[in-house]
């Protein structure tokens, strides 16, 4: 008899503690896609066409004092799932960092 409700005991508890888990656990991260850089006169522009979520352009910029490399962030932009609208750049520009852009991605 006892070491039948010691296995009741424990498997309510498993059923409780799996519970826990899934009713605790976070949604899934939203996600861009369809994304892109642009570059200008030292400037830098990340977009993403599909998707929802936040990003970001995140550049490269040596400085002119060699070695020193600078990574330049710009603004976060969230897009909405239902954007129909041309996507909005995140825009940055190595002349506010006095260097010059080599090189860009999108970050998420």
């Amino acid at each position: 008899m006892r070491r039948t409700t010691r296995m009741v005991q424990g498997a309510v508890a498993a059923v409780g503690l799996t519970a826990s888990l899934i009713v605790g656990a976070s949604p899934a991260n939203a996600a861009v896609y369809n994304c892109g850089v642009t570059y200008g006169n030292n400037t830098a522009g990340a977009y993403c066409t599909g998707g929802f979520g936040s990003y970001r352009v995140k550049a490269t910029c040596p400085s002119p004092n060699y070695p020193y490399v600078t990574t330049i962030y710009g603004p976060w932009i969230s897009r909405k799932s239902t954007t129909t609208s041309p996507p909005p750049h995140s825009w940055v520009d190595g002349d506010n960092y006095n260097c010059h852009i080599t090189s860009a991605v999108v970050a998420v």
